[in-house]
């Protein structure tokens, strides 16, 4: 039985996959993340990546062995605890590095590495400055996201965007792409510790007049204990209101 194939889509795939993103330094903040980062390592490599930094935030488990056998850079991160010191940290190695661009996501297996492909362009071809990707709008793996998950985050998304008369679906995602511009007037003005990050990163983007998108990426079911608890919700959903009236 013949497999049908869209040639124009095989093309595409294959270009990605052949390209070199060496221009891109790709960020993966971890804590205790052995059952995923490995393998994460290694399906950004395969799809160009060259230059991928993990910033882990001192994991117990074997976190940073794994991530270095899969080829990945690991470094510590500064500031304290957290994963907005572990952003802040690779946001201050973007900066005395050469690449052009910074991306994120998350360590957990959940983001997809060839997502990255519809993001990339936007800021390459000068559309944007920075690109979120939307996992409210995209193709979720059964399970991936609960219903309240999805709820608490396009509330607060809709609120966040409507305060700057903008659409946002999903402004607490883990995949983030920033041009070196973006990066040295936002990183100045960054200061959050913990999940709140996303939150601080739209907001000082916004008010800094960035050009701000979204698109739909794919979303996986994670591997490995979740790390965001109840109240770590409820601790996101007071910095949210936090933002929504300053």
């Amino acid at each position: 039985m013949t497999e049908n194939t869209n040639p124009a889509v095989d093309a595409m795939n294959q270009s990605f996959h052949q390209k070199n993103f060496s221009n891109i330094l790709l960020l993966i903040p971890t804590l205790n993340e052995e059952e995923a980062v490995g393998s994460l390592v290694v399906e950004a490599s395969d799809c160009g990546f060259t230059n991928i930094l993990v910033v882990d935030g001192f994991s117990t488990d074997g976190t940073q062995k794994v991530a270095e056998s899969a080829g990945a850079e690991v470094i510590e991160q500064e500031f304290g605890k957290g994963k907005g010191c572990g952003v802040r940290t690779g946001m201050k190695v973007f900066l005395h590095g050469n690449t052009d661009l910074l991306c994120i996501i998350d360590g957990d297996g959940t983001n997809i590495p060839t997502c990255l492909k519809e993001m990339i362009p936007l800021i390459e071809n000068g559309r944007a400055d920075v690109v979120l990707g939307s996992r409210i709008r995209g193709k979720r793996d059964p399970g991936a996201m609960s219903l309240l998950a999805v709820a608490s985050n396009l509330t607060v998304s809709l609120l966040l965007g409507a305060k700057f008369k903008r659409l946002f679906t999903d402004v607490q995602t883990g995949y983030w792409l920033f041009s070196r511009g973006a990066i040295e007037r936002t990183y100045p003005l960054i200061h959050s510790t913990g999940f709140e990050i996303e939150l601080e990163l739209f907001v000082t983007t916004l008010r800094e007049k960035l050009r701000v998108c979204e698109i739909p990426v794919g979303f996986r079911r994670r591997r490995g204990t979740t790390k965001f608890s109840f109240v770590l919700r409820l601790r996101n959903l007071y910095y949210a209101f936090k933002y929504l009236s300053s």
